[in-house]
C-alpha cells in the first residue's frame, strides 16, 4: 500500500493543488486533510505533510491529504492571495469564474470536500495572535456536528473548543451544508515549527483514523479533554483595541477572565495609558494578540465560556436520535 500523488487544478493557468491519497482497498471512509488553506500557518502545513510520509496501515476507506492548500499564499509568506488578496478560508463554496481565490476555492469544493465523508482542516494562529492547541467544530446538535464533535475530542490536543454556529465561508461551513462531519485545528507559535506541537497535528489525524476505525491504533491514548470551550470562535469578532497605540497584555492564553475585567492596555511609546481592554464575557482567554503594535479595530482578546452540561454528550444525542427514528 503506498501513497499516490495527483495534480488537480482550476484549468489552464488556473489554481491548483496536489493531493496525496493512500486507499485501503477496502470499504470506509474516506478523510480529507488539509493544511495551508491560510499559506503562513505552516505548523498546519508540515503537520498534514508528515502524514505522507508515513506507513499508516490504514486498514480501511482512505485518505487524502493536501499539505499547502492555498499554494501562492504560501509561496509569498502571506496568510491571504497576493493576486487578489483573498482569504481562502473565507471563500467557501467558491467560483469557477471568479477570482484565482474563488476558483481555488471551487477547485477544493468540487474535488475533495464534496467527495469527503470526513473534513480535518489544520490551521495555525497568525505570527500576531497566539491560540491553545485546541482542535473544534460545529456543534448545532445536529448528527454531522456531534459527530464532529467526537472526532474533535478524539483528535487528543487537550482542549475542545465547539461554536453553535459558523460564520459564511469556512472549509467547515460548506461541510456542515453538505452534512459533512468537520474539524479544524489551531495552535500557538504561528510561523514557527514547533516539535510538539508537529507531533500533536501529525498524531492527532492518526487519533481520528483510528477513532473511524481506519487504522489499528491511535497514536497517544484516548483521553477527555481538559477543558471544553463552547462559543464564537470568529476571530475577527473578538474584542478590539480601542486605540491605536502598542498592546500590553494583562492575562495569558486560557486564563479565567471576568466580564468587564481589564485584560490588556493600549500604551503610548512613553508607556502611558491610551486605553483599557475590558473581558467582553466571563470565560477563558482564546486568543491573545502578540504583537506589541496595534491600530485602532486590531482584534486583541478573545474570550469563550466553558461548555455548558446542558448541551450533553455529542454521543447521546446521536443514540438519543436514533432510538427516536
Amino acid at each position: 500500500m503506498n501513497w499516490r500523488q495527483e495534480r488537480i487544478s482550476a484549468g489552464g493557468d488556473g489554481p491548483g493543488v496536489t493531493v496525496h491519497e493512500l486507499d485501503s482497498g477496502h470499504d470506509g471512509p474516506t478523510v480529507v486533510v488539509l493544511g495551508g488553506v491560510h499559506g503562513n500557518e505552516v505548523g498546519g502545513i508540515v503537520g498534514a505533510g508528515r502524514l505522507t510520509t508515513r506507513p499508516l496501515g490504514l486498514r480501511a476507506g482512505r485518505l487524502r491529504v493536501v499539505p499547502v492548500t492555498h499554494e501562492a499564499a504560501f509561496e509569498a509568506d502571506s496568510r491571504t492571495g497576493p493576486a487578489d488578496g483573498g482569504n481562502l478560508a473565507r471563500s467557501f463554496p467558491g467560483d469557477e469564474h471568479g477570482t484565482p481565490t474563488q476558483r481555488l476555492a471551487d477547485l477544493v469544493a468540487r474535488r475533495l470536500i464534496r467527495g469527503a465523508d470526513v473534513l480535518v482542516d489544520l490551521h495555525t494562529s497568525t505570527p500576531a495572535t497566539d491560540m491553545p492547541f485546541f482542535a473544534g467544530g460545529l456543534d448545532d446538535g445536529g448528527d454531522a456536528a456531534s459527530t464532529g464533535v467526537e472526532l474533535a475530542v478524539a483528535f487528543g490536543a487537550g482542549l475542545v473548543w465547539t461554536h453553535g454556529s459558523l460564520g459564511p465561508g469556512r472549509t467547515l461551513t460548506l461541510a456542515r451544508d453538505l452534512g459533512i462531519p468537520a474539524i479544524y485545528v489551531e495552535s500557538p507559535g504561528g510561523g514557527v515549527l514547533d516539535p510538539a506541537l508537529l507531533d500533536g497535528y501529525t498524531g492527532g489525524v492518526v487519533n481520528v483514523l483510528a477513532h473511524l476505525g481506519m487504522v489499528p491504533q491511535p497514536a497517544t491514548p484516548p483521553r477527555p479533554p481538559a477543558l471544553w470551550l463552547h462559543g464564537d470562535g470568529d476571530t475577527d469578532s473578538f474584542t478590539v483595541a480601542p486605540a491605536g497605540g502598542l498592546f500590553l497584555p494583562g492575562v495569558r492564553l486560557l486564563d479565567r477572565v471576568e466580564r468587564g475585567q481589564a485584560v490588556g492596555r493600549v500604551l503610548d511609546p512613553r508607556g502611558r495609558e491610551l486605553a483599557v481592554v475590558a473581558a467582553p464575557e466571563s470565560g477563558h482567554v482564546a486568543t491573545l494578540q502578540r504583537f506589541a503594535a496595534v491600530a485602532a479595530g486590531t482584534p486583541v482578546v478573545g474570550v469563550a465560556p466553558a461548555r455548558p452540561a446542558s448541551l450533553g454528550l455529542p454521543s447521546d444525542r446521536i443514540h438519543a436520535r436514533a432510538v427516536a427514528r
